[in-house]
């Protein structure tokens, strides 16, 4: 899934559409499955958009358990694995507009489903979001 063996590489973004950008094309530099590119473009817009982070920054290592893509920001505190509601699956409705469906939850369920594992932690002020692809 990583190019290179890519090791541990690390780099940090603004908040802003910029950065969002410069993430996706740091993903795109050493990733070559889509996987990891759609988990980023969904986790990472929302830290743009509503974590009130002034920068954010990406870790990228092949683990034992997988390709692990560590999210960090400075935001407000904000635990995704429990603090959104999960799109009623039992009857999906993905055709709905958007009204229909309501706000949230569909991102970090597709995260889930793409991901062997999804984990959050507040360090240092600091959300940390791990995702084991």
């Amino acid at each position: 899934m990583c190019q290179n063996g890519c090791g541990v590489t690390e780099r940090e973004f603004s908040c802003t559409a910029e950065g969002l950008a410069g993430a996706q094309a740091f993903l795109a530099s050493v990733c070559e499955s889509p996987k990891p590119a759609v988990v980023t473009d969904e986790i990472v817009s929302n830290i743009v958009r509503c974590s009130g982070a002034g920068a954010f920054t990406i870790r990228l290592d092949q683990a034992p358990e997988g390709f692990k893509m560590v999210f960090i920001d400075d935001g407000k505190a904000f635990d995704p694995t429990t603090e959104v509601a999960t799109p009623d699956v039992a009857t999906p409705d993905v055709a709905a507009s958007a009204e229909g469906r309501g706000v949230g939850g569909l991102g970090i369920f597709m995260v889930k489903k793409m991901a062997k594992s999804v984990s959050y932690a507040r360090q240092d002020g600091k959300n940390v979001l791990t995702v084991v692809m």
